[in-house]
């Protein structure tokens, strides 16, 4: 009897942290000085530490997605108006449209907006939303604009105030990244289990014997998740393209 082995290599950052931390919540049952592990356990647990530190700024990562969502957002308002504007060309009124006139000689000088990076987007939006607000905010009402620079000034603060959080988030990240403190915690692991299957050689299984089976019925499962990852990879490769 002794510890299975199995690729921790092959476990996703979640999985991987998951399977560490019930290997952990083990250990304090049964007790790392009853294990003889306790100097090898108290390495692992400030490696373990570290790891939930650098999954967390993979998890933050994904505020890039919510940036790529909010950018859309007013870019879609900012198109609005500027299409607002070009109707109030052909509108029945000629005071109104005279104004729209001023307004697209304004839109014209900013150019299209929404194709600039978001730095160059966000401070000419602003530029635009201060000069509809102020010089020409009559012409604004005139063609009935105001909802829509309302509109545009709080999507663009929301974008705004979204990507300032992500460079306050990258401003305090760790150094540490994932698969450095994979590496480390996954070395840790394997000094552990070596040193408990030594043990177990050396004094018998019987004290062993619950936290090994208890360990393994843990392996088990995670290396199942593999091997079905695994065949679904390989089944999805092996399919012929029926499209071609």
């Amino acid at each position: 009897m002794k510890i299975k082995d199995f690729s921790l290599t092959r476990l996703h950052d979640e999985e991987h942290f998951q399977f560490f931390t019930s290997f952990r919540d083990l250990v304090l049952v049964f007790g790392a000085v009853v294990l003889k592990i306790e100097l090898l356990f108290n390495l692992f647990l400030a490696a373990y530490a570290n790891e939930l530190v650098a999954l967390d700024v993979v998890r933050r990562s994904s505020i890039s997605d919510d940036l790529k969502d909010s950018d859309k957002e007013r870019d879609e308002v900012f198109r609005g108006m500027c299409d607002a504007v070009k109707s109030g060309l052909n509108y029945y009124d000629p005071d109104v449209r005279v104004s729209a006139k001023r307004l697209q000689i304004v839109l014209d000088t900013y150019g299209n907006l929404a194709i600039k990076p978001y730095e160059a987007e966000t401070g000419g939006l602003n530029s635009l939303i201060h000069d509809f607000t102020t010089t020409y905010a009559a012409d604004v009402a005139k063609v009935l604009l105001t909802g829509w620079t309302t509109e545009l000034q709080a999507k663009n603060k929301a974008f705004d105030d979204l990507k300032n959080s992500r460079y306050s988030e990258e401003a305090v990240k760790t150094l540490l990244r994932m698969k450095q403190e994979r590496h480390k915690t996954d070395d840790i692991y394997h000094q552990i289990t070596e040193r408990l299957n030594a043990l177990i050689i050396v004094e018998g299984e019987a004290a062993y014997l619950p936290f090994v089976n208890e360990l393994n019925k843990r392996i088990e499962g995670y290396d199942n998740t593999i091997a079905i990852r695994r065949g679904k990879s390989k089944k999805s490769t092996d399919t012929p393209d029926e499209a071609k």
